[in-house]
């Protein structure tokens, strides 16, 4: 059978041991003659180190007759080839170091400028083998404060004995790591939203509990958002790439962003009251209103808005994915058939309001990057969608691209002010499985849910959209002909096909 000293030094060396250097340290031991059974404790403290391969120096080996007791002292403390010292501190140790008395006071006059000095730190340390009737350690005042062995109890010996053995032999119990590199998760995540974190988190505490009034912390949590985002607007001059600032303000947008989008996700999840889903499509509407020029203001640069275009846009299709995700078709039904007061109209005879294609704006100052940095992205505007997606987001970017195909279908069918371009579909050109509503649309009865967030009556009507050949022209031709398999994301020839 293994002996148990084999077993701990199996721990202490490791398998790889022999390829490393194994020298014996050698190890001076300063103790006090307090009792003859303190001096044989001490004794075969030190025979068992030896054994363990620690070289240790102690008077009763190594200081002969005739031998100068101050220059052997001196010499084991100052000694470069000496690289451990312990001090085995009881009362009598204690009191003779700050006493400065014997042999302990001249040992300790020379032990505690090293001590101190930052170099040789870890050459000294203490054990500890006796407290007074308080707990308080036995210790001279010089290493007060300082980290020390205990080996008070005699049931853990072992342990402590184990870790001044590893500290003599430096094989630490913890070794640190070696330092890798900072994720890149972490250097490009965005800061979190501080100004307004107060406010989302009673919002969302209000819609957990059912509160009566949730709504009201939603708009007080929007009162707070608006102004922060304000604040995000970037300052644009005439004859200057504008896109960098537009990036740099939406990147600042994001941890905003996405703190919405996790209220309107518990919203959907927890909130049984139609009020309070109204109060977040009324935030979603004021921020908005940011993506176009304020009527009182007189002064601007074409781009100036573009990062709330970004941001809106992102907004709206994240909350459609949260609504579906959770199969709240009521929900995405609402926030696809609101009017939505965001747009500044001008002039006599025309509509305040505008329907939900409001959100998909064509954004200048993308189209601008890609050519000046000659990029040839089909999507600049896509590829931020996508980046802002990526693993363990809120909405996934699958459910971001399921949503923005929803939506595309149902602008089909409807008279909208303005066409929906599904530019995040870009990454979805070579996809030839259906989206997972549309997958488990299979059913009819499935369907039948889902069928107001498109828009239409019934299966019949869907399936003759699907079919419709200015959809198969238009999807065709999209993404610079790269196209879209619409029938197969929609899950065309087997939706309702079970009961």
């Amino acid at each position: 059978m293994q002996s148990a000293l084999a077993k701990r030094n199996q721990r202490l060396h490791g398998v790889g041991m022999s390829q490393q250097n194994t020298t014996s340290p050698r190890t001076f031991i300063s103790y006090s003659w307090s009792s003859p059974m303190h001096e044989a404790w001490v004794l075969s403290l030190a025979s068992r180190l030896r054994e363990d391969g620690v070289d240790v120096i102690l008077d009763k080996w190594d200081l002969k007759p005739g031998h100068d007791s101050i220059k052997f002292m001196e010499g084991m403390v100052t000694d470069p080839t000496v690289m451990k010292v312990i001090m085995v501190c009881d009362r009598v140790y204690a009191e003779k170091a700050d006493a400065r008395a014997g042999g302990v006071g001249t040992e300790s006059q020379i032990i505690s400028p090293g001590i101190y000095a930052s170099s040789t730190q870890d050459k000294f340390a203490a054990i500890l083998t006796e407290a007074d009737e308080n707990g308080k350690a036995y210790l001279p005042a010089y290493y007060r404060g300082r980290i020390y062995f205990d080996f008070r109890s005699g049931d853990a010996f072992e342990d402590s004995y184990e870790q001044l053995l590893r500290w003599l032999v430096d094989r630490p119990q913890h070794v640190k790591p070696k330092l890798g590199a900072i994720p890149e998760a972490i250097l490009s995540a965005t800061p979190t939203a501080i100004g307004t974190q107060s406010r989302e988190r009673r919002a969302e505490e209000a819609i957990r509990q059912g509160t009566a009034n949730a709504a009201a912390y939603v708009r007080e949590y929007g009162d707070a958002l608006l102004p922060e985002l304000k604040n995000l607007t970037p300052a644009l001059a005439s004859g200057e790439a504008a896109d960098e600032k537009v990036l740099a303000a939406v990147e600042a947008m994001r941890p905003y962003a996405r703190q919405f989008v996790e209220l309107a996700a518990v919203t959907a999840r927890y909130g049984h009251d139609a009020r309070v889903w109204d109060a977040v499509l009324s935030v979603l509407e004021q921020v908005g209103r940011l993506m176009w020029r304020d009527s009182d203001l007189r002064s601007w640069h074409s781009h100036q808005f573009d990062a709330f275009k970004v941001v809106g846009h992102d907004l709206f299709v994240s909350i459609v994915a949260v609504a579906l995700d959770e199969e709240r078709f009521d929900l995405a039904s609402t926030i696809l058939g609101r009017s939505w007061l965001v747009c500044v109209t001008e002039g006599a005879n025309r509509q305040s309001t505008s329907d939900f294609t409001v959100f998909n704006q064509h954004i200048e100052s993308l189209e601008h990057r890609n050519q000046r940095l000659k990029l040839n992205r089909i999507s600049v505007h896509a590829d931020i969608v996508h980046d802002a997606h990526r693993k363990g987001a809120v909405p996934s970017f699958e459910s971001v691209m399921q949503a923005d195909f929803v939506i595309f279908l149902r602008s089909l069918g409807q008279s909208t002010q303005s066409r929906w371009y599904p530019f995040p579909l870009v990454y979805a050109t070579d996809r030839f499985s259906p989206f997972p509503v549309f997958a488990r649309s299979e059913s009819e009865v499935y369907f039948a849910q889902l069928a107001p967030v498109l828009g239409v009556p019934d299966l019949a009507e869907f399936k003759r959209r699907l079919v419709d050949a200015d959809l198969s022209r238009r999807a065709s031709q999209m993404f610079d002909h790269n196209g879209l398999a619409v029938k197969y994301l929609a899950n065309a020839d087997f939706l309702g096909s079970r009961a």
